[in-house]
């Protein structure tokens, strides 16, 4: 089993405008996430904090950012039984450049371990469905809703003991974010 999640519930404040909604290549951000993410090999795909789509998971703490998006999938998959601890990919709305070889690494190099993740990068990334995980997030945010540090997804990914993978195997390019308009027109010209 395979489990991916698409991160499109971000504010995009920095953006102006809702960044999964914007155009690459002829297809919104959003949609072009969904198309990438079917080219691995899924049992189910989640869209988090994004109606309208089969498999939209709710947020369950608001504006919670990634952190809180993984723990309301991995409550959407426990309601499912599905906590198995299959791979669970996450990928963000706005890497437009990812491509299925960036994934396909990943998604080979997590057997044998809990999560892992390119060196200097926190997305893409692959970490457990497991109620270990979605026990600790909880416990987190009954703590707090505060982000960052421990509600930080550097944070899970070290909880989980995430392998490290070289980012020198592929081109900077596949990492890029479109977080502000000129990242968007940047984007567009490469």
């Amino acid at each position: 089993m395979q489990y991916s999640i698409l991160l499109a519930g971000g504010l995009s404040s920095r953006m102006g405008e809702d960044k999964a909604k914007l155009q690459f290549e002829g297809k919104s951000l959003l949609q072009r996430g969904l198309s990438l993410l079917e080219t691995t090999d899924n049992d189910l795909i989640l869209v988090s904090g994004r109606e309208g789509f089969p498999n939209s998971v709710e947020d369950i703490i608001p504006h919670s950012g990634p952190p809180g998006a993984l723990y309301s999938c991995l409550n959407y998959l426990l309601k499912l039984e599905k906590l198995d601890g299959s791979p669970l990919l996450i990928i963000p709305v706005d890497m437009p450049l990812l491509n299925q070889e960036v994934l396909t690494t990943l998604l080979t190099i997590v057997q044998g371990h809990d999560a892992c993740n390119f060196e200097g990068e926190i997305f893409p990334c692959v970490v457990r469905a497991s109620e270990n995980l979605r026990q600790h997030l909880e416990e987190l945010f009954n703590e707090s809703h505060e982000l960052g540090k421990k509600r930080s997804m550097r944070a899970v990914l070290k909880f989980c003991s995430s392998k490290v993978i070289p980012k020198s195997l592929f081109a900077d390019e596949m990492f890029k974010n479109i977080n502000t308009p000129e990242d968007y027109k940047n984007a567009l010209l490469d």
